[in-house]
């Protein structure tokens, strides 16, 4: 049940739906989203077809080109309704990818489709209209997405998504830090206001913690699991290859330090690593951007963790 549900709204025709339902997880990039779609995925009954379909960059699928950056879709057309319909049904082969499993199970009518898209944060209430997708919303500290970005050489896209969300001033105070981490302490807390508001008008999303998953393992995974209505068709994954290892390839390997999805990292490693290699101005200067939103997902997170 999602934490912004009342407790009488998880009703019989609620577990119906997520009984057919293709299952979204989503997040803002480096947030673990490939590992969770994958854990989620060894259920019994479904596929993952492993491409974002909302992706706009590079050679990506962006909804079939019709998405030139981040977008917050609220009337998406009606060849993007389409489109969403036919990747939430497995029947858009453009969106399989090598990250996928039981890709050949898809098209099937019986089977349950799980799609992951950083993409879609922005944009559920449409995706949940158009496809009637159970939607998983996982977050991570914004120290644990500033030392993921920089591991790839990434830069946040806060200038494109100015154009579509409010974003709050710079810090005043940034002698000590580097800007980019300004940068991202204000598009971590723009995405996730915005996601915020279309989960508390959207009904049944479950929001889950990052760090609760790594530090829970296959019995927080299982919770999760089974409030996605999904049973286990093999044991999750063992704690030395379990959560949040999409997220962060090994760092102490050179051959390894770009590598974009690494599922072999234990997961107490993961969740507090990033603490080691971001500094305490930089924490203090992303907190200050988002320890309000950072609160309140942590209060309407769904809890994993006995």
């Amino acid at each position: 049940m999602s934490p912004f549900e009342s407790p009488t709204s998880s009703s019989t025709q609620t577990t119906a739906r997520r009984s057919r339902s293709p299952i979204l997880v989503t997040g803002m990039p480096r947030s673990g989203t490939t590992w969770l779609a994958r854990q989620l995925a060894y259920s019994q009954g479904t596929a993952l077809t492993g491409r974002e379909p909302m992706n706009p960059r590079g050679n990506q699928y962006g909804l079939g080109h019709t998405l030139p950056g981040w977008s917050r879709l609220t009337s998406p057309t009606p060849k993007q309704r389409r489109l969403l319909r036919l990747a939430y049904r497995g029947l858009l082969p453009s969106v399989y990818s090598r990250y996928g499993l039981r890709q050949w199970a898809a098209p099937l009518p019986w089977t349950r489709i799980v799609v992951k898209d950083p993409f879609a944060v922005l944009s559920v209430p449409a995706v949940v209209e158009a496809t009637a997708a159970t939607v998983v919303l996982v977050y991570r500290h914004p120290g644990a997405i500033l030392s993921s970005y920089r591991r790839m050489g990434w830069t946040p896209d806060l200038a494109e998504i100015a154009t579509i969300l409010p974003v709050g001033p710079p810090c005043p105070d940034l002698d000590e830090v580097d800007p980019v981490v300004d940068e991202m302490g204000r598009f971590w807390d723009a995405l996730h206001r915005a996601a915020l508001e279309d989960v508390a008008a959207t009904p049944g999303v479950l929001v889950v913690s990052h760090e609760d998953l790594a530090s829970g393992g296959t019995e927080a995974l299982a919770r999760l699991t089974a409030a996605c209505d999904l049973t286990p068709k093999t044991q999750p994954a063992a704690p030395s290859r379990s959560a949040a290892s999409a997220t962060d390839a090994s760092e102490n390997t050179g051959a390894s330090e770009t590598r974009l999805h690494n599922f072999n990292r234990k997961p107490t490693e993961v969740a507090h690593a990033w603490r080691t290699r971001v500094t305490d101005a930089e924490v203090a200067v992303l907190e200050h951007h988002a320890a309000a939103t950072l609160e309140t997902l942590d209060r309407v997170k769904m809890p994993l963790l006995t």
